[in-house]
């Protein structure tokens, strides 16, 4: 059988539906915070993924943000790493996301230092650090976005 998920133009495609995917979760009511956090790491991690492949390198399975940058083309580093939504990205992102629950989504922030200062109830609370993650999170994808499109044109 054919794995189409290891393809770079699939994996392009599919960060551009995972980010859409989660400002939907975000940014409409009912709001689903656990799914628009996962949502929006695994876009970049899509979008990493479709560089590294394209740029030669071997798939892995593992789910590390920093890994798949590094395995990206030397422009894509260059352009991702060390900004602000870069390194919140990677503090607070981890594709075991998706298996928590609300309660549980408020607990892993605290643990990552990802409310402090956060002013509100709960869910207030929990919004404003979603926001802040899927914010950094389309900042670098949209940076991927124009490093794939740049290197489609050489």
């Amino acid at each position: 059988m054919l794995d189409l998920s290891y393809r770079p133009n699939v994996l392009y495609l599919a960060s551009i539906e995972r980010m859409a995917a989660a400002r939907r979760m975000i940014d409409e009511k009912p709001y689903d915070y656990v799914l628009a956090s996962y949502l929006s790491g695994l876009a970049v991690e899509s979008i990493l993924q479709a560089l590294a492949l394209r740029g030669g390198a071997a798939h892995d399975a593992k789910h590390s943000l920093s890994k798949w940058l590094s395995k990206c083309p030397s422009a894509a580093n260059d352009a991702l790493k060390g900004s602000a939504e870069w390194n919140l990205l990677v503090a607070v992102w981890d594709n075991g996301m998706r298996y928590l629950s609300f309660d549980a989504l408020l607990g892993y922030l605290r643990d990552k230092d990802a409310v402090r200062g956060r002013k509100g109830g709960v869910e207030s609370i929990v919004r404003s650090a979603t926001r802040a993650l899927v914010d950094a999170a389309e900042a670098v994808h949209k940076k991927g976005l124009a490093e794939w499109l740049s290197s489609t044109k050489k």
